[in-house]
C-alpha cells in the first residue's frame, strides 16, 4: 500500500497511516463517524474532513471498498484485498455483515456471455433489519 501511494505521488502522512491502521484493525466495515471516534483516541484533533479526504484517496487507488448504505450514517468503508464478497446492511442501525461469497458471480457470467458483454465489476447489497433491530421493533 505504501508503494502504491508513493507511486501515485501521495505521501504516507501520520493521518493517512492512522486511517489505514483503523481499517486494518476493524472487524467490520466502518462509517466515517466510527472511524473518527476511534481515531480521536490517539489524534484528538482528527476531523471528519481529514478522514473523508484520506478515504477518497484510498478509494480512488482501489485500496478501500465503499459499501453504499440506506441507513442513517451513510457509507461504510473496508480495506480491499479480501476475496470478492457482498454485504447485508441494516437500514436501522447501519451495521453491515459480510456474505462470504458472491451469489451473483455464476449467473452474471452466463448472462454477460449471452449478451457478449464484458463485465468490469459489480456491487450487490441486501438491505433489511439485523436481529437486534428486529427485537427492538418487536418491543416497541
Amino acid at each position: 500500500m505504501l508503494d502504491l501511494l508513493k507511486e501515485k505521488g501521495y505521501k504516507f502522512t501520520p493521518q493517512r497511516r492512522a486511517v489505514i491502521g483503523t481499517l486494518i484493525e476493524a472487524k467490520e466495515p466502518l462509517s466515517v463517524k466510527e472511524m473518527v471516534d476511534r481515531l480521536r483516541e490517539d489524534y484528538p484533533d482528527m476531523s471528519a474532513d481529514t478522514v473523508y479526504r484520506n478515504l477518497k484517496v484510498l478509494y480512488d487507488l482501489g485500496v478501500v471498498s465503499l459499501i453504499s448504505q440506506q441507513g442513517k450514517e451513510g457509507a461504510r468503508y473496508e480495506l480491499d484485498g479480501r476475496p470478492h464478497h457482498h454485504h447485508l446492511v441494516c437500514v436501522s442501525c447501519g451495521k453491515s455483515f459480510c456474505l462470504p461469497y458472491c451469489p451473483m458471480e455464476e449467473k452474471m457470467e452466463e448472462l454477460a456471455r449471452q449478451a457478449h458483454f464484458q463485465v468490469l465489476g459489480h456491487t450487490f447489497e441486501v438491505f433489511g433489519y439485523c436481529c437486534d433491530c428486529q427485537k427492538g421493533e418487536a418491543t416497541s
